[in-house]
């Protein structure tokens, strides 16, 4: 017998209050089919959850109104009908939609866009097909460490009506690269109307990739916040110097606020030693640990390394320039790592797409 759980169990589950979970129930009433109990209670299966948390996500984080979510859940029940009467069933999220992860940091200054290229790169190197969205937008420089020169940028898509393919241009290894434009005031204080469209923009771009990294903007602003709540993983960047920890705990925080069940690992570049490094990690685990009583992952960390401003004058990725240097060799096992499932993969992140299609099956089929 299926297990069913009480409208509590629901708000821990998924966060929501109860008077968002009855508005839920009262705007897709169509998705939701519930069995009626004495006094008004109903009781949820593990399929309601599931799409409650999709519809959570689609607003919340994407910015999604009403209908538009009604419209997103009605394609997909409209290919899920399609594919049973063909006699196959539709592929979970694992094989459909790329895994996104962000990479942030509290402080500027501390080497995150080059980890986020290099990573790209030794993604690529394993037979993934990734792509690195610029989300600093305004002050992009990705595609400069990249050693690529875009002909257009989002500023053309989001002002000037361009394509959104039009703003992606290939780099080494067949990344393909965002750009979020650069000096363009305008960029960095979108509206959320503009934010809305470019976050249903990468959802096409989820499904012709296997990763999708987004290199967000320093700080806590709308922008940064937004795109980092948007993935399904967080790579919190963080080096020695005193102000980057103190300002990454203060991005961690937020994060958790605005999702409980994000995954958000650390890694620590910059280190003149593992010490240095493992000290960064315990210094920001342990307030994350007191404050929030959330574990970090812990990711690994990159030395310093000479070799890294060397590659940046000639405008290359430094996993390319110097694959056998130290900070490259640091790199690859941060990369073990995040492809290591048992260890940095969120297995509570609401957009599980498998489960939404189980529960929108049941639902069409009036089952409770």
């Amino acid at each position: 017998m299926e297990q069913l759980y009480s409208i509590r169990q629901v708000c821990e589950k998924t966060g929501l209050e109860e008077s968002d979970i009855r508005f839920y129930e009262t705007a897709f009433k169509e998705f939701l089919s519930f069995t009626e109990l004495a006094h008004g209670k109903r009781e949820f299966t593990s399929d309601h959850i599931a799409l409650l948390q999709r519809i959570k996500e689609l607003i919340n984080k994407r910015g999604f109104s009403v209908i538009e979510v009604k419209k997103h859940l009605r394609s997909l029940t409209h290919h899920t009908n399609d594919t049973m009467e063909k006699g196959f069933v539709m592929p979970a999220k694992a094989g459909e939609f790329a895994r996104v992860i962000a990479v942030t940091s509290g402080k500027g200054g501390v080497g995150k866009t080059n980890l986020t290229v290099s990573l790209a790169m030794l993604l690529a190197k394993r037979q993934r097909k990734v792509a690195i969205f610029d989300a600093d937008l305004g002050l992009s420089n990705v595609h400069i460490l990249a050693g690529v020169k875009p002909r257009y940028n989002l500023s053309h898509v989001v002002e000037d009506g361009f394509d959104f393919e039009d703003a992606i241009v290939e780099g080494p290894l067949g990344v393909k690269i965002i750009s979020g434009g650069q000096g363009l005031r305008e960029m960095a204080n979108l509206t959320d109307d503009q934010r809305r469209f470019i976050l249903r923009q990468m959802d096409k771009l989820e499904r012709e990739v296997d990763v999708l990294l987004v290199d967000t903007g320093a700080g806590i602003s709308d922008n940064v916040l937004r795109f980092a709540a948007f993935a399904d993983e967080v790579i919190c960047v963080a080096t020695p110097n005193i102000a980057s920890a103190s300002d990454a705990f203060s991005i961690i925080k937020i994060l958790l606020q605005m999702d409980p069940n994000a995954k958000i690992g650390l890694l620590a570049n910059m280190a003149p030693s593992m010490y240095h490094a493992k000290n960064v990690y315990n210094r920001i685990n342990t307030a994350t640990e007191n404050c929030m009583h959330y574990t970090l992952g812990y990711l690994g960390y990159v030395m310093e390394d000479e070799h890294i401003q060397v590659a940046n004058q000639h405008r290359k990725p430094f996993a390319l320039a110097f694959p056998n240097c130290e900070a490259t060799k640091n790199l690859e096992l941060v990369v073990d790592t995040i492809l290591n499932k048992r260890i940095f993969q969120n297995d509570k992140k609401d957009s599980a797409f498998g489960d939404l299609i189980g529960a929108i099956k049941r639902s069409m089929a009036g089952a409770a």
